[in-house]
């Protein structure tokens, strides 16, 4: 009798001890299950990874990397950053690696750059560059040879007018301007969402603990179907899909096209339009109905630019500028549909700029950050930015490109722009004396700080420094900037100087009278072109008669 209570004390026990077991596994399953959930995930398609983290000490307090498991050797890589102040930020590279994006030490276009400070990935459809600490990030667009359905006119167009749009060896490049530089930690870059949408075309949303990451081909593939069974077509235009990143679809029906918000299914531009461009350093769209060119932003009731040009391209995303073609003349507008430079010109822009490249000039449009080039009858002219203008178009180009042609020295390199001071820029420009092209300097403020004298103006190399050259070989001349500066007391006293607004005006007076002349130049030939068609025409009918 005792040996059988005995076995079932020990039975009461065990099962008392197994349940106390089991009951603490349970509870340390459910802390530590809702632990592990509270952990943020990353997915990515049908991807899920968990993540790790890591703290790190910078100067400014404790970074905390999260990191996730990769590839199938499992490297550790870091998706996250969240700084001391609570924000987060993307890393670069490990998100073009989950994107199947190509990650690229250095910036697009420099020929040999391995700088870990500036990357470039090649997305497939653009080279987008990113720099440390910039406030800024750089695109640039891999054209196609056709661009079909909303994006057939305008190809056309551009390519009709090829010489004035774009250039054929070029990328066409945009920039846009970030809410958060990029930052560097631990040999990383990283970048806000804002840059990560803008840059990558992707979206970021958060499930609970879960951050999902939508890319352009996964945004494609998730609302067309959706729009397809509203009737709608999605663009296939690489360009105009980028807005779904945004929250807009550019779509059709037929050969008419708009803009749908993907949140609501609403059309914030209505399919009525010939073209629909989207403008994604500004979220604008460029339509045209009926060979009218205009700018809309979507939800707006009023176009940001009326449908009365030829055609429109963005001149630049941070400036809000705009080329239009008019009366096939050219001009810039600005974000309030303003015309700051009117459309009086054979040309906006120089040609291209690709001489310049090693002086870190890539803006054909835009000189130093600053100037506008025109063009009228082959001469160059120059406004600044705000639409007043600093030279009337009467110099014979700008830029000395092939100084090592004009003098012997294998050394010299092409200029466009010279650092006069800390905050003072000149610009090369070029003219006739007698029979010989001279170059000289206008300031950035449009002050003529030396006037066309020498035969070449250019730049050299020497021991790691850079060295700016005015030469004129048949008067045995030759001076540094340095040494320019030292002996030319004038030119010392014109850099500081700022052109008078009685300057600027009798430049404005003397521009538009020129333009005035051209025009009843233009007149009078049409007039005799006309005159000449009606004699012939008459002596036609006379024969006729005869």
């Amino acid at each position: 009798m005792d040996e059988t209570n005995q076995k079932k004390k020990l039975l009461l026990t065990g099962i008392i001890v197994t349940s106390i077991i089991f009951v603490i596994v349970l509870i340390l399953v459910i802390v530590l299950s809702a632990q592990d959930a509270k952990k943020t995930k990353i997915q990515f398609g049908d991807k899920l990874y968990k993540t790790k983290t890591i703290n790190l000490n910078a100067g400014d307090g404790t970074y905390q990397q999260k990191t996730i498991e990769y590839g199938t050797n499992k490297e550790t890589v870091p998706i996250l950053v969240e700084t001391p102040a609570g924000e987060i930020y993307y890393c670069i590279e490990t998100i073009s690696k989950l994107s199947n994006y190509r990650y690229n030490n250095g910036a697009y276009g420099d020929q040999v750059d391995e700088s870990r400070d500036k990357c470039y990935i090649d997305n497939g459809g653009e080279y987008v560059t990113f720099v440390a600490n910039s406030n800024k990030i750089t695109k640039n667009i891999k054209t196609v040879e056709n661009y079909e359905g909303e994006l057939k006119v305008v190809n056309e167009l551009r390519r009709k007018n090829d010489s004035v749009y774009e250039t054929t060896d070029e990328l066409e490049e945009e920039s846009f301007k970030l809410e958060k530089p990029v930052i560097q930690i631990d040999g990383k870059l990283y970048a806000s969402y804002d840059a990560i949408s803008k840059g990558l075309n992707m979206t970021i949303t958060q499930d609970g603990s879960t951050l999902q990451f939508q890319t352009l081909e996964s945004l494609v593939n998730t609302y067309s179907g959706t729009l397809s069974s509203s009737n709608y077509t999605l663009t296939q235009n690489f360009r105009n899909k980028r807005a779904l990143s945004s929250g807009y679809a550019v779509v059709g029906k037929g050969e008419e096209y708009g803009v749908i918000e993907l949140t609501t299914g609403n059309e914030v531009i209505s399919l009525k339009y010939d073209s629909v461009e989207y403008v994604q350093g500004i979220g604008e769209f460029i339509v045209s109905s009926k060979s009218k060119f205009g700018m809309i932003k979507p939800g707006n009731s009023t176009p940001t630019i009326k449908l009365e040009y030829e055609n429109i391209a963005l001149l630049d995303a941070e400036k809000e500028l705009y080329m239009v073609q008019f009366n096939e003349k050219y001009g810039v507008v600005n974000a309030k549909g303003e015309e700051i430079i009117p459309t009086e010109y054979d040309q906006i822009g120089l040609n291209d700029v690709k001489a310049y490249r090693s002086q870190g000039i890539t803006n054909k449009y835009i000189i130093a950050d600053e100037c506008i080039p025109v063009m009228r009858n082959n001469n160059y002219g120059l406004y600044n930015i705000k639409g007043q203008i600093l030279a009337s178009a009467h110099y014979l180009g700008l830029g000395c490109e092939n100084p090592s042609k004009i003098i012997e020295n294998t050394n010299a390199m092409p200029t466009l722009t010279v650092p006069l001071s800390d905050t003072i820029t000149g610009i090369v420009f070029s003219t006739r004396t007698g029979s010989s092209t001279t170059y000289g300097l206008i300031t950035t403020n449009g002050t003529v700080v030396l006037n066309g004298y020498y035969s070449a103006i250019y730049y050299r190399q020497q021991n790691g420094k850079t060295e700016y050259c005015f030469d004129k070989p048949s008067n045995n001349e030759f001076l540094t900037l340095k040494e320019l500066l030292e002996t030319r007391p004038t030119v010392r006293e014109m850099i500081n100087q700022t052109k008078s607004s009685k300057e600027l005006a009798e430049e404005t007076r003397r521009e538009k009278q020129d333009i005035a002349h051209t025009e009843n130049n233009d007149n009078k030939n049409n007039d005799e072109e006309d005159e000449n068609n009606q004699e012939e025409n008459n002596q036609e009918i006379n024969n006729e008669e005869d």
